[in-house]
């Protein structure tokens, strides 16, 4: 068990509240499909703020977030019907307990799509090439704010039977009065066997 305070990652920004559906009623939590990596446990209640110092996320005991970000920069990842926010940790308050975030563990990691993304050949999205379904697993990858909500993917073969780069619309989440925009595809992190 260690301790974190949470903070609010920089992308985040003031938005309307959203419509979460079923992952709203389940705070974002970690679903069935993406239990077997490193996942962090609430021991006591905790909230998240906003830059402005409101409320962005009310985390209650008991309640399991997937990580990112380990082992220099850990964040939970609050799961959305259209993606996923991640929010940052940092040490000081807040008790979780989270086995991935012991000194001298080997991991193993690689990217997952929260949300299905059809991927063009081109920055008008006019010319399709595949779909990466949600929760589609793949190597490294790498992408780039381009314009009007589009970023362009560096796949280098992880995704879409080997394509290089593509072009995506940016989703949005929103929580509360949180908003995050960008591309759902997150580094995931397990115990290396």
């Amino acid at each position: 068990m260690r301790d974190f305070k949470a903070l609010v990652g920089a992308l985040a920004f003031a938005a309307c509240g959203g419509d979460g559906g079923d992952f709203e009623s389940n705070n974002g939590q970690v679903s069935d499909e993406l239990a077997g990596y490193c996942i962090a446990t609430f021991i006591e209640d905790f909230e998240f703020l906003n830059p402005s110092g409101g409320v962005a996320l009310s985390v209650e005991q008991g309640q399991r977030y997937l990580l990112t970000g380990l082992p220099d920069s850990p964040a939970i990842v609050y799961q959305h019907k259209d993606g996923a926010f991640d929010l940052d940790l940092d040490e000081g308050t807040g008790s979780i307990d989270a086995p991935c975030l012991a000194d001298g563990l080997a991991l193993a990691s690689e990217h997952v799509a929260f949300a299905r993304l059809d991927v063009y050949s081109d920055q008008a999205l006019q010319n399709r090439v595949c779909t990466i379904e949600k929760f589609a697993r793949g190597n490294a990858i790498g992408f780039g704010y381009v314009a009007d909500n589009v970023y362009e993917l560096f796949l280098d073969g992880g995704f879409c039977d080997g394509l290089e780069s593509g072009f995506v619309r940016a989703t949005r989440i929103t929580i509360g009065d949180m908003g995050h925009v960008g591309v759902p595809i997150v580094q995931l992190f397990m115990l290396q066997k």
